[in-house]
């Protein structure tokens, strides 16, 4: 297993950076769509299924802005790991975590092992 080296580290810092500014541009952009969708909401005449279209419509962009603040909950922790020097270590066991891991998912905060046995329900190893 191939272990973060600085550079690594300064490339998904940088990766991450770009990701949160993303994160935090969707967040913006589906907050105003379902600030607009209930406003035309509000102000047109509609049927029992119109408020059924609605309803469920606004349902999805609520749960896109949960995931995106969910990715930039994560994005933001592991820039937290990063300043404190505790990157691309598992926050459970403290091993290093596979430098094609944390390549993959700038975000891992688990090495596979606990992340697996977490996704079981087992717990981290």
């Amino acid at each position: 297993m191939t272990t973060l080296t600085t550079r690594d580290i300064q490339l998904l810092s940088r990766q991450l950076h770009a990701m949160k500014e993303t994160a935090r541009d969707e967040i913006r952009l589906a907050d105003n769509n379902l600030q607009q969708g209930r406003q035309a909401q509000s102000s047109e005449a509609h049927s029992f299924s119109d408020d059924a279209e609605g309803i469920r419509t606004e349902d999805v962009r609520l749960g896109e802005i949960e995931i995106d603040r969910t990715r930039l909950a994560a994005i933001e922790f592991a820039e937290k790991l990063i300043a404190e020097g505790r990157y691309g270590k598992c926050i459970h066991c403290g091993c290093d975590i596979a430098r094609e891991r944390m390549l993959a998912l700038p975000t891992a905060a688990r090495c596979a092992p606990c992340q697996n046995a977490i996704e079981k329900g087992d717990g981290p190893r």
